[in-house]
């Protein structure tokens, strides 16, 4: 493997009471020597001596090298700390790897990204990206150099799929390099402290290709584990059904119609996400949802109303904080909460109007635990089709310091095994209750049905733009049929919506006219998640959008995205993400307005794309082998296209403004277009 080197860096702390504080670093190139032995296709190789740690601190790490390149490391273990630091932190494997300065980043963030650093504007040994532990999509990461050689890195193991992870990209320390490095938080006792190890496994590989090749090969190995085939094998009738998702916000007078409405008016299942029907402000008071804020009576009955006319029902809970603002919060609130290295209770103020904390709460939190338990089994009881249990999948990682707890301080499996054994409880509270919680995540995959994904509204949340930053959907090509995936935030009248509880709505007359400049904006959030193989979901749409002459093309646009995305679940639902073809089509200037839960109208900003393609698509198998292109022009115009499938087949033809259609590949004809 030429040019490829291996090594580690261990985050030290120091301990102050109850709190640790990260004091320095202890790298492989500063310890005193290095030593390797190889027996068969196994290498081990042992570092020693440090001048914090001692001269007996020794660091052991051990590769397997695979017949097709690359290696496994399946061991690491460091022994003779002397000094009285703690290992808080571990970043290894380390790989440093071949990079050109066009070398690009396959990352595990949101729904998956490709990431085109500018190598030459960084300095050496400067971190380029940085995904985890929170929102980690999935466990693997490469460097990419499609016309040469690409650097994959994974990690794998129930262990390391269950404590707090992170992947890392370093520019290189010498010109021409890139660093690959896994990182991941040990828990931290006396004993670990002057010994320790860190048991998992995980590959990295030098391969052929670009963002797709290295989700398939995640993929590949995901197959083969078993709570990967658990959560295959479960039965997804129920929301295979689902045509369109209605992320609601509001009391029964809100949510109730537009649902009924859009069943009426195109015959399918509408899914309903449903905001705010809580007696509680949003993000204030957790956990003490109940009761419904129209009272229960009227809950019940809109509940049954809408699934007696065919919907699927789901309201939101947050399954992970508690607001340390209430007055509730005594009542077993600092036994529960998740406390940071420096002795503070993690708490976030979400919502910047009522300003109260929210608590992040630990896997070892058993006051909060009966909390929700019997708020989900309340609303189980109501006629519901499920829960949507926020933030567990996306966050419930981080490690926790709390004193008060049986568990070792620091990381280590604990919070997340808390997590699954109060998620699985809710499950066997519950038989046939549909859970769903907050973007893709190994570590709940078997525990939850769906996932809401809505980074198909990316520039909306400012996450960066082409070709510097280019979204794809690693997470349908990975998780597909392990999970349903749901969601974006596009929102047919482009204002977001405003809880009544956190006093008057102080947004000036001028918001119709604001978000009436952002004419693409709907169309493109709402089309782009759809060709990735995303069940469609609209944002805050209201009978006041119905009846809104400017949105008329956008609400037609929603039912016949809907009626495409459901005649074809053969492929968006039930088939694999192929890789994609090469398309040709005009690109268009977008500009988004970066409005989402708590942004006020007024002082919005725009956030412009300069060069998006007029036209999306992707590339399907359907479980029969029929494979086939989904197109979507999202422009009010029309759009000419080319798609290179490769092996010198191309389709080419017209769409028709707001045109979606699918093009089977058998049609593709060698050599030439196919009008």
């Amino acid at each position: 493997m030429a040019g490829v080197r291996v090594g580690f860096a261990l985050g030290m702390a120091r301990k102050d009471g109850a709190a640790f504080k990260r004091v320095c670093e202890v790298s492989n190139w500063q310890m005193a020597s290095l030593s390797a032995a190889t027996n068969g296709n196994v290498v081990t190789a042992v570092w020693k001596g440090h001048p914090k740690c001692g001269a007996d601190f020794t660091v052991t790490a051990r590769f397997t090298l695979l017949p097709q390149g690359g290696f496994e490391y399946s061991a690491f273990e460091w022994k003779g700390n002397e000094s009285p630091l703690y290992v808080q932190r571990v970043s290894f494997p380390e790989v440093t790897v071949p990079r050109t300065g066009k070398t690009a980043i396959f990352r595990p963030q949101y729904v998956g990204e490709v990431y085109r650093p500018r190598w030459e504007k960084m300095e050496p040994g400067r971190k380029v990206s940085s995904s985890g532990a929170i929102f980690l999509a999935y466990n693997c990461i490469a460097a990419m150099d499609e016309d040469s050689v690409s650097h994959y890195l994974d990690m794998r193991g129930e262990a390391r799929r269950n404590g707090p992870a992170a992947f890392h990209v370093y520019n290189g320390r010498r010109p021409g390099e890139a660093v690959l490095a896994v990182a991941h938080a040990p828990a931290m006792t006396e004993s670990s402290r002057r010994a320790g190890a860190m048991a998992f496994p995980g590959v990295y590989a030098p391969y052929r290709g670009g963002w797709y090749e290295a989700a398939m090969m995640h993929r590949a190995w995901m197959e083969g584990e078993p709570w990967f085939k658990a959560a295959a094998g479960r039965d997804f009738s129920k929301l295979r059904e689902i045509g369109l998702w209605m992320w609601g916000r509001g009391g029964v007078g809100v949510v109730e119609e537009p649902v009924l409405w859009f069943m009426k008016e195109t015959g399918l299942k509408v899914a309903l996400d449903w905001y705010w029907w809580h007696c509680v402000p949003y993000d204030t008071s957790y956990p003490f949802f109940w009761p419904p804020r129209d009272g229960e009576e009227a809950f019940r009955a809109s509940v049954k109303r809408m699934k007696d006319a065919g919907a699927f029902v789901q309201t939101y809970t947050n399954g992970m904080l508690w607001d340390q603002d209430d007055p509730r919060w005594a009542g077993g609130g600092p036994e529960s909460a998740l406390v940071l290295e420096n002795g503070q209770v993690y708490g976030v103020a979400f919502n910047p109007f009522t300003k109260q904390r929210q608590a992040h709460m630990c896997g070892e939190a058993p006051r909060f635990h009966e909390i929700m338990r019997k708020l989900e089994k309340t609303l189980a009881g109501t006629g519901l089709d499920g829960a949507y249990m926020d933030m567990i999948s996306c966050a419930a990682y981080l490690p926790c310091y709390n004193p008060r707890h049986r568990h070792a301080p620091g990381g280590g499996t604990a919070v997340v095994d808390g997590y699954r054994g109060y998620v699985r409880k809710v499950r066997e509270d519950n038989p046939g209750f549909i859970l769903s919680s907050e973007a893709t995540s190994e570590a709940y995959l078997d525990l939850f049905e769906a996932f809401i994904v809505v980074y198909s509204s990316w520039e909306r949340y400012g996450m960066g733009s082409l070709p510097e930053h280019e979204p794809v959907p690693a997470v349908t090509a990975i998780y597909r049929g392990a999970a349903v995936l749901f969601g974006s935030f596009a929102t047919p009248g482009g204002i977001p919506a405003w809880d009544p509880l956190w006093g008057p709505n102080a947004d000036p007359p001028e918001s119709e006219a604001v978000a009436a400049k952002h004419p693409d904006q709907f169309a493109v959030e709402f089309s782009r998640g759809v060709v990735w193989g995303i069940q469609p979901m609209v944002h805050n749409f209201t009978m006041k959008d119905v009846a809104n002459p400017r949105l008329a093309g956008d609400i037609e646009y929603m039912k016949e995205t809907a009626k495409f995305y459901h005649a074809h679940r053969d492929f968006l639902f039930d088939g694999r993400l192929l890789k994609p073809a090469a398309l040709k089509c005009a690109t268009r200037r977008v500009g988004f307005l970066s409005a989402s839960s708590y942004n006020r109208m007024k002082g919005c900003k725009t956030y412009v794309q300069k060069a998006l393609p007029a036209v999306f698509h992707s590339e399907w198998r359907a479980a029969d082998g029929r494979e086939a292109a989904v197109l979507a022009n999202w422009t009010k115009e029309r759009q000419e296209y080319v798609l290179d499938f490769g092996g010198g087949r191309t389709a080419s033809g017209v769409l028709a403004p707001r045109e979606w259609r699918l093009v089977p590949m058998d049609a593709a004809t060698p050599g030439r277009g196919n009008p």
